[in-house]
This record gives structure tokens, sequence and C-alpha cells, in this order.
């Protein structure tokens, strides 16, 4: 029953839509990354992973 209604939905102008604007996305997403300065991409490179607090903080005391 739901493969049928999955089939029965008319998508093929909004899909078609979505992969150009995933496709423009991700061209402008690797042209920003080869365009950055080595001392940009050094900075990134040495920023912290993960810097939120802790929600249970342990007691070392």
């Amino acid at each position: 029953m739901w493969k049928d209604a999955i089939r029965a939905l008319e998508t093929g102008a909004a899909a078609e839509v979505a992969v150009v604007a995933f496709v423009v996305a991700f061209v402008l997403v690797v042209a920003y990354a080869l365009t950055l300065t080595k001392s940009t991409r050094d900075a990134i490179k040495r920023q912290p992973l993960d810097d939120a607090p802790e929600f249970f903080p342990r007691d070392d005391a």
C-alpha cells in the first residue's frame, strides 16, 4: 500500500530542482574550499573540534 502511494506521487519537477540545487551547493562549497588562503586553512585546521561545555562535569576533587 505504501509503495503504491509513494509511486503515485508526481515529484518529477521537485526532484529535478532538488538535484540541481544540491549540485550547485556542492560546487560552491568545493570552490570555496579551494580558494582559501594557506593562512586561513591553517587557522581552521587548529580550531578545536568540540568546545562545548560538558553536561556532567567530573569532580576530580
